[in-house]
């Protein structure tokens, strides 16, 4: 498994913003398939913010397949427009969870995060607060976002040294 900018891998753009909107789309009722391809266009960058990190497999043919993606955005909660930047999209394909894809896309994210002199990191999420809290996040808030209860969770970084 490897991990590394979308900006080298953007023919994942389709399947990630199929992934995506299936999981998320709940969120975002007025959000269509095409808005995420768009999004996922503008955070194909490199050490900025928005960036968005891709795993994949590469078989010994160099054949190339995504598994799993994690963004750092500036805003991922409109409720909560002061808190910035934020661990967003963390998603790993279904038959490859459970195999540390997800937590390298978090540790991937919070290590861009501490270069580009970010001091702290949120994220949210309706389910997955046993998994983020085992990888150092921590409980900030619980609230009711666009219908759903959501934990919001923080993260201190680490300055980078130059």
């Amino acid at each position: 498994m490897h991990i590394d900018y979308l900006a080298d891998h953007r023919a994942f753009i389709p399947t990630l913003a199929r992934w995506h909107h299936a999981q998320w789309s709940y969120l975002s009722p007025g959000d269509s398939l095409e808005r995420r391809v768009e999004r996922l266009h503008k955070h194909a960058g490199k050490s900025q913010i928005p960036v968005t990190f891709v795993a994949y497999n590469r078989a010994e043919d160099e054949t190339e397949t995504v598994v799993g993606s994690a963004s750092l955005i500036a805003q991922d909660m409109d409720t909560h427009p002061e808190l910035s930047p934020w661990l967003a999209s963390v998603y790993v394909a279904a038959e490859q969870r459970r195999q540390g894809i997800g937590s390298a896309l978090v540790r991937r994210v919070a290590a861009e995060a501490a270069a580009l002199d970010v001091v702290k990191l949120y994220l949210f999420t309706p389910d997955q607060e046993r998994f983020y809290a085992r990888l150092g996040w921590t409980r900030s808030e619980q609230c009711i976002y666009r219908g759903y209860p959501q934990v919001v969770m923080t993260l201190a970084l680490e300055r980078q040294a130059p």
